[in-house]
């Protein structure tokens, strides 16, 4: 109904509407109950248990307190108050408690649970607070179920190796092979790891094709050979007739017209792999620490990662990760639980030198066109893509380029490239020289430890070269040999040669005394001396 109260109206002042009378107080309108049974005040109150009807007009509606609660009228202001007090006996202060491996039970409303330290583990509850600290204690490396290092206690400069049941001491082998090493890259010999083109920071090896000897230089001093890594064109200058007693060994440096992004992927072997194992610094340690990592990381889920959100909404069949500007967040899948379709195939292809290319759109096309001299295939059935040179074959060996003089030069010395190449030499049976670099018969070599030396054995007819350590055994380690027409022989394989060029490449962990010695004759032996420059 409409209310038309009167505008100013004195205090006791009446308004009746519709058969109901309110009175002014001077403040507010209130209703004026009558005797008219034919009006009740309410009808009924509902409860959680129980209902009230009004039965006139004037019945009262009387609302008690009940267990632990208390009620109040003040003005025309009901107010209900719980009385509730901790009592002893009243409850339990906790029910269950559940561990890894047992549960204890509350007995009673006053009950302790005790949290103590296991092994390895310290409790406290820091003064004038409610926290519980769990701390893990400081403990040895023992303490970790598969390594035992009590049985036979580790010496110093020892490593943890697999013995097939733990982690035990033993020596730090320096020679490689089987997980020995702990600068090694043993194990990384797959197919992948063999292929140069999945390695970044690689040199360049260029082909023989690339060089060419140019035109002879006057006669200076004690001759050289010079090279221009721009051109790749080798210049010989000759010596003077004062200068040839003065000769010193010519180094050829080759790093940087090698491209080792061209070498055929037939040419990289497991050893070459190995020979970069310090550019790649990873270390059996590293390795061994990122196993650990990956298989603590095995129990995570993606609820722990702090930029997702998985929790506030659980996934539903197909649905997929999606960005909010804050999280991931699970939200529907534009294929219906396969990913994302609206992605690009490729986002760019970039070529040193040339300008990048990028997807244009989510179905865009990357053609491949065969240039000059390759022939391009592709296989539907295997998604292969086949390049191949149409180029016919050069020259199968050096001395077969028809642009290059071979006198004074084989490709044995220009192999690689050596700190220092050693003209080996002998006097009778009694004795090695080395007149390029040392003087006197049998003379101590020197070498330095992370770099390779080079032996021209061209002038030891019948003296068969062999690097040994400190014991006279074979040291095969690092030893590669290039006979004069390019053949090319690894570790054993590389000892006992006279003529050619063996180069050693000296581990840079290599350090102390190693020897040289002629299979043929017990005499011709000398002292190798490997320092680290880590160490000097």
């Amino acid at each position: 109904m409409s209310l038309n109260f009167p505008n100013n109206p004195a205090n006791g002042a009446t308004y009746t509407s519709e058969g109901v009378t309110w009175e002014f107080d001077g403040v507010a309108w209130n209703l004026v109950y009558t005797t008219d049974t034919s009006v009740n005040q309410f009808t009924t109150f509902a409860a959680d248990s129980g209902t009230a009807t009004a039965s006139t007009d004037q019945d009262t509606l009387t609302i008690n307190g009940g267990t632990n609660v208390t009620t109040s009228i003040s003005g025309q202001i009901l107010t209900i108050d719980a009385t509730v007090e901790s009592q002893s006996g009243a409850s339990d202060v906790f029910k269950n408690i559940t561990s890894d491996d047992g549960q204890a039970v509350a007995s009673g409303d006053d009950d302790t649970l005790n949290i103590l330290g296991g092994t390895n583990i310290a409790t406290a509850i820091a003064t004038d607070t409610k926290n519980v600290e769990i701390n893990l204690e400081s403990f040895s490396i023992n303490f970790l179920t598969d390594v035992d290092t009590e049985t036979n206690p580790p010496s110093s400069g020892q490593v943890l190796k697999w013995d097939g049941a733990k982690w035990a001491p033993g020596l730090d082998a320096t020679s490689g092979g089987t997980g020995l090493d702990a600068d090694t890259l043993d194990g990384q010999n797959g197919s992948y790891y063999l292929n140069y083109n999945n390695f970044t920071n690689t040199p360049t090896v260029a082909t023989l094709a690339s060089f060419s000897v140019g035109n002879e230089l006057t006669a200076s001093g004690n001759g050289a050979i010079s090279y221009d890594d721009t051109t790749g064109v080798f210049r010989y200058t000759p010596p003077t007739a004062a200068g040839i007693g003065a000769l010193t060994a010519e180094v050829n440096d080759l790093t940087v017209a090698v491209t080792w992004a061209n070498v055929p992927d037939a040419n990289i072997t497991a050893s070459s792999v190995t020979q970069h194992q310090s550019a790649l610094a990873i270390t059996e340690s590293q390795i061994s620490d990122l196993q650990s990592y990956l298989t603590n990381i095995n129990s995570l889920s993606i609820d722990e990662l702090s930029d997702v959100d998985t929790t506030t909404a659980a996934p539903s069949n197909g649905q997929v990760l999606a960005w909010d500007s804050v999280n991931g967040v699970w939200a529907p899948s534009a294929a219906g639980g396969s990913g994302d379709v609206n992605q690009n195939a490729f986002a760019s292809v970039a070529v040193s030198g040339q300008t990048t290319i990028a997807a244009d759109t989510t179905t865009d096309t990357l053609t491949l066109s065969a240039g000059s001299g390759i022939s391009i295939a592709t296989d539907a059935g295997t998604d292969t893509v086949t390049i191949t040179s149409t180029v016919s074959s050069g020259a199968t060996a050096f001395t077969g380029l028809s642009d290059v003089s071979t006198a004074g030069i084989s490709v044995d010395k220009i192999y690689e490239p050596a700190i220092a190449m050693l003209r080996v030499d002998n006097v009778g049976t009694g004795s090695y020289t080395f007149p390029s670099h040392y003087s006197g018969g049998n003379p101590t070599i020197y070498a330095l430890a992370g770099t390779t030396i080079a032996f021209d054995l061209d002038g030891v007819p019948g003296h068969p070269f062999e690097i040994q350590d400190a014991l006279g055994d074979p040291y095969n380690v690092g030893l590669v040999h290039v006979s004069s027409n390019g053949t090319v022989s690894t570790g054993a394989s590389a000892q006992g040669k006279q003529s050619g060029t063996l180069y050693w490449r000296i581990q840079e962990s290599v350090s102390g005394g190693y020897r040289y010695q002629c299979q043929s004759h017990a005499a011709m032996v000398g002292a190798i001396t490997v320092k680290r420059l880590s160490t000097i």
